[in-house]
């Protein structure tokens, strides 16, 4: 039986019946890229999903707009993009942006995860969606964060990704889980938007010129990730 820091189940807090808190690399694989910008001419041709185009989507479409690179046939099995997986950057130049994930909506079997990326290809007990709400939730994106070693740069090894603690809720309460987000998010997403311009995120709240706003905007990015660490840890029973 795995033992369990306190520290984790303080974060986790108690869990509904049924919900269970393991290891991630018993459900999950983990995969770090080796996959660079560099375009070979004894390569294949094949598009390159990187850092910015995960920091700035919660959802990786073939729609976007990936930039152009190469990959041997190995690197093409280990790292195509496969309808599930979440991807995390694994690598940054601040700790703060260390674990951000985003969902792979469908199979795109011509476009690769980039360098400093990790793939999270969920096993059959996990939903991708339920993984990347995972990742965007205090307990687990903190252990993320203080496992990232540096000083200018900061990085995440497998290690401590494979080995973080995330709850194992059964299938179908994770896919309401994940439902629910969707819902609720999208709206407070709206609302952001509405008062940004269009943009989400922290930065955008230091770019906005009007105190009240920058205020709104924060309210709403901490209730955000509230909501989100509530529904992942069963602490929101009725998701309607």
């Amino acid at each position: 039986m795995t033992k369990i820091p306190e520290n984790i189940r303080q974060a986790y807090g108690p869990l509904p019946h049924g919900w269970k808190l393991e290891k991630l690399k018993f459900f999950v694989d983990v995969r770090n890229s080796n996959v660079d910008k560099t375009i070979n001419d004894d390569e294949d041709p094949v598009r390159l999903c990187n850092y910015t185009d995960i920091y700035y989507n919660d959802r990786i479409t073939p729609s976007l707009p990936f930039m152009e690179g190469s990959a041997t046939k190995a690197e093409i099995d280990r790292f195509q993009l496969k309808r599930g997986q979440v991807i995390i950057t694994k690598d940054s130049e601040g700790w703060d942006d260390i674990g951000i994930p985003a969902l792979v909506a469908e199979d795109m079997p011509d476009v690769l995860c980039g360098y400093h990326l990790s793939i999270l290809e969920p096993g059959p007990e996990i939903d991708g969606g339920f993984l990347a709400w995972l990742c965007r939730s205090g307990p687990l994106n903190d252990q993320f964060k203080t496992a990232a070693n540096g000083v200018t740069r900061f990085g995440l090894g497998q290690y401590p990704m494979k080995n973080a603690f995330i709850v194992v809720p059964p299938i179908e309460e994770q896919k309401r889980v994940s439902k629910f987000l969707d819902q609720k998010t999208a709206r407070i997403d709206g609302l952001i938007r509405k008062t940004t311009g269009g943009a989400l995120g922290t930065k955008a709240l230091r770019d906005l010129p009007n105190h009240r706003d920058r205020s709104l905007c924060g309210q709403l990015l901490e209730y955000r990730a509230a909501l989100i660490t509530a529904a992942v840890t069963g602490k929101i029973m009725s998701l309607r």
